[in-house]
């Protein structure tokens, strides 16, 4: 495949951590890279090795989005795979986030997504081809104290990838969150994970889950280059195959998710008999195919 045919993959926030390593190892692959960061100099490096870079703030307006969207496409006449990136963690207990920190943790981690990957959609669809790549986290499924806004923030992000996956597929669009374990980026050291602004003496706990999840910043067993080649192995895979709509990505995510899952498993079972039993009288309950 010569480098005119090789698909262009876009990323966002690639100036540090996995979006970084997605970028060059896209680049060793042979494919057309379009990599962002809010900082075009911190990304000239990757424009020295083949990426077209640009500066993009994910939180900008739709309508400037909208202006980056077909700067972006007419780099290469095409954009093939999106991977929204871009995010941050904001530390602490929910009730010591204050709206302000609350409304910036949803606008970096879900609707700067929305409003990117809609910007490029009309291009997708008219393509009738093309891939979404939502970067999540373990912790959707671990929901560990000392970070629930950010959990939260990552779980309305995956039911999202998982209803892209649905209603974009007439159109050959495919889309598929990634539940990323502990990797060695920076995403738990300043600035990438904030800490509340107004601590309560009384959430003792969640600070020490907290303070814990950023003293093991550079510790982690996780490897971004191999994590990185993990997820373009997925999406560049020759197969007829669904894309999974959750890809559980490390060691430890993996081992993490399955026990989560059996657990509420076990707790469905376990609560059954009151959670059934609430038809009207004389209706019963059909399956629907398409609610699968």
């Amino acid at each position: 495949m010569s480098s005119e045919e090789s698909p262009v993959i876009l990323i966002t926030g690639c100036s540090t951590g996995f979006g970084r390593s997605l970028a060059q190892n896209a680049l060793i692959r042979g494919l057309r890279v379009i990599a962002t960061a809010r900082r075009l100099s911190a990304i000239t490096d990757l424009g020295d090795k083949g990426a077209q870079i640009f500066t993009l703030d994910v939180t900008d307006t739709p309508q400037e989005i909208k202006l980056f969207a077909e700067k972006a496409i007419n780099a290469f006449g095409q954009v093939d795979i999106l991977v929204n990136n871009a995010g941050w963690l904001l530390g602490g207990a929910i009730e010591e986030s204050t709206p302000e920190e609350v409304k910036s943790q949803f606008d970096t981690n879900l609707f700067s997504i929305i409003n990117i990957t809609n910007a490029f959609m009309p291009h997708l669809r008219a393509r009738k081809t093309g891939t979404i790549v939502n970067v999540s986290s373990v912790g959707s499924y671990s929901t560990l104290t000392g970070g629930g806004m950010y959990n939260a923030s990552k779980a309305a992000l995956e039911c999202l990838t998982e209803t892209w996956a649905f209603e974009l597929s007439p159109f050959n669009i495919r889309a598929m969150s990634v539940n990323l374990g502990a990797f060695r980026t920076s995403v738990a050291s300043a600035p990438n994970t904030k800490p509340p602004m107004n601590a309560i003496d009384d959430y003792e706990l969640t600070h020490y889950y907290y303070n814990l999840f950023r003293e093991g910043s550079g510790k982690e067993t996780g490897d971004p280059d191999k994590g990185a080649n993990k997820v373009l192995d997925v999406v560049m895979l020759k197969t007829d195959k669904a894309l999974p709509v959750r890809f559980a990505l490390g060691d430890d995510a993996v081992a993490l998710i399955k026990r989560r899952l059996k657990r509420r498993l076990e707790e469905l079972d376990e609560w059954e008999s009151f959670g059934v039993g609430t038809n009207i009288d004389g209706t019963k309950y059909e399956e629907v195919a398409w609610f699968e």
